[in-house]
């Protein structure tokens, strides 16, 4: 578990999929990962998540790590990573959830807001932190927190996007997670893919940046 968590860290950024319809998200996955991003997340409020995160484990083997995403309990936990799901991403804090990951040896990414949430989440065995909404807290915030608590990794989900995510980084964050911005679901629906190609691009570079605090 310990280098699929390095590698997942390397990668900096994790594309965050949530689309009505399952071809057209298997498509967006295909053209991020086309892109440059090589570490995406499958969210369980996408319809058919379960088949989309199982052929996407098929197809990019190897070439993008592939996650599932909005985990809120154990039995979800278990199902996802049934399914193949190489890491497990929640917006809460569900020790089951967690505990489940924990066993099966996939890195669990519980989701937390404050700084006691962050550090019970850690206490509990988690190997990197979501830190969520983190648009609503700010990049300071992740500045703030790595001072008392520089050994837990975060990652920062919530109203990121190409043009603000390398600020969170530089803050503090050790990861980033990008949704709408990357997958934006009116432009997907009408089939424009163009925005997610230019998109991935952008964020890929993320991976080259230097960090003071890495």
């Amino acid at each position: 578990m310990q280098e699929l968590i390095q590698e997942l860290l390397a990668q900096r950024v994790v594309g965050i999929l949530r689309l009505p319809q399952s071809d057209l998200a298997l498509r967006a996955l295909e053209v991020a990962i086309e892109h440059g991003l090589q570490a995406v997340e499958v969210t369980m409020t996408t319809p058919n998540a379960l088949e989309i995160l199982r052929e996407a484990r098929q197809r990019w083997d190897g070439e993008a790590l592939v996650g599932a995403g909005t985990v809120l309990d154990a039995e979800n936990a278990k199902r996802v990573i049934d399914a193949g799901a190489q890491f497990v991403v929640s917006p809460i804090l569900d020790a089951g959830m967690v505990e489940t990951a924990l066993k099966a040896n996939v890195p669990p990414v519980p989701g937390a807001f404050s700084p006691t949430e962050i550090f019970a989440a850690y206490r509990m065995g988690a190997p990197i932190v979501k830190v969520f909404p983190a648009v609503t807290l700010g990049a300071q915030f992740f500045k703030e927190v790595k001072a008392p608590l520089p050994q837990i990794p975060l990652m920062a989900v919530g109203g990121l996007n190409a043009h603000n995510a390398a600020e969170y980084l530089h803050a503090g964050a050790d990861m980033v997670g990008v949704g709408g911005a990357l997958f934006p679901k009116a432009a997907i629906l009408a089939g424009e893919f163009e925005g997610v190609a230019q998109t991935a691009e952008a964020l890929s570079t993320l991976r080259h940046l230097h960090l003071e605090h890495s």
